[in-house]
Parts: structure tokens; C-alpha cells; sequence
């Protein structure tokens, strides 16, 4: 059986009520999008780059540079020999290079010796401040190209090899999402 009771309390006071409680909501959206905008703003030399190229001898995915304002971050990509599962070698170096300008500049870079399998190799990565000539962050309006030099020994031929592997060019790039 059920029972109903008359209430005291009135619609307006319910209404009242219900406003109260929906102001603290309401305060917290706007500055949620009070923050975003400043947020959105802050982020204009904010990048994210995931760089991928190749030479003759090479594949490389997966290179990613961050850049914002306190912090440049290179790596973590993966060199692949091209048609090999396995390359011993004793020897194997690679360098990233950045252009801003005319000054190239090595951000990062790694070495190996002794005996080892170089048909897969994962760079490792970076991370610092970026300066250029004006001791300013780098932004990415400043790099005019980014390329990886890998060299390593051939057994075989008993001589020393290197190829470039080009990953950003800013006078080539045709269509972007990049500023």
C-alpha cells in the first residue's frame, strides 16, 4: 500500500534549492574553459614530430622530436637494414642532425662496438634545453631540416659506410599541418 504526504515546501523553494546546488557547477565549467584557452594559447611552440625516412641501406620510423619552450626531446626510433635479418658488424654510429640556418648542429647521437647484429637498432633518446644563436628556445619556425647520418663497418668490404637519411625539410614540404 502506498502513502503519499503532503510536503511543506513549495516548488519556488525546490527551485530555489535546485539552482543552489547547480552554481558550483557552473563555476567550475567556465573556469574549465577559461583554462583551456589560456592552455590553447600557451601552446603555440608546442610540437610533436614523428619523423620517418630512408637510404639505401636503411629504414627509420618511429623518430619523434618534441619541442616546447623549456625542453627539446629527440628519439626512440627504429633503424631497420633494408632486406637483411641479420648484419654482424663491429662497429655502428649514428648522429641527428638539425639546421637552423646554416649552422648544423648534431642533437643526438649514438656508437657501438664490437661484435653485433645491426639489422635492428633502436636509437634511444635525448632530452635538454635547445638554444639557437640568440640563446632563445628553439622553435620549429626555426629548423629549416632534420637528418640522420648512419655509418657502420662492412666486413665484407673491410671499409667503412655512411648514408643519410633525410627526415624534414622545410623548403620541400609542400603541404602541412606545420607552421
Amino acid at each position: 500500500m502506498l502513502k503519499f504526504y503532503r510536503s511543506n515546501v513549495s516548488k519556488g523553494d525546490l527551485m530555489k534549492k535546485y539552482i543552489k546546488s547547480l552554481v558550483p557547477w557552473i563555476y567550475l565549467m567556465l573556469s574549465f574553459f577559461v583554462l583551456s584557452g589560456c592552455n590553447a594559447q600557451k601552446g603555440d611552440n608546442n610540437y610533436y614530430l614523428l619523423l620517418m625516412g630512408e637510404s639505401e641501406s636503411w629504414n627509420l620510423t618511429g623518430y619523434e622530436i618534441v619541442i616546447t619552450p623549456e625542453d627539446f626531446k629527440a628519439g626512440f626510433g627504429i633503424l631497420n637494414m633494408k632486406n637483411v635479418n641479420e648484419y654482424i658488424t663491429d662497429y655502428f654510429h649514428f648522429e641527428a642532425h638539425v639546421v637552423i640556418d646554416s649552422d648544423d648542429s648534431v642533437v643526438h647521437t649514438d656508437s657501438a662496438t664490437g661484435e653485433m647484429n645491426i639489422a635492428e637498432y633502436t636509437t634511444g633518446a635525448i632530452e635538454g634545453p635547445y638554444l639557437n644563436k640568440n640563446g632563445e628556445s628553439v622553435t620549429l619556425k626555426d629548423i629549416n631540416e632534420i637528418y640522420v647520418v648512419v655509418e657502420w663497418w662492412d666486413i665484407s668490404k673491410n671499409e667503412s659506410i655512411k648514408e643519410r637519411i633525410d627526415l624534414f625539410n622545410k623548403s620541400k614540404k609542400e603541404q602541412s599541418f606545420l607552421n
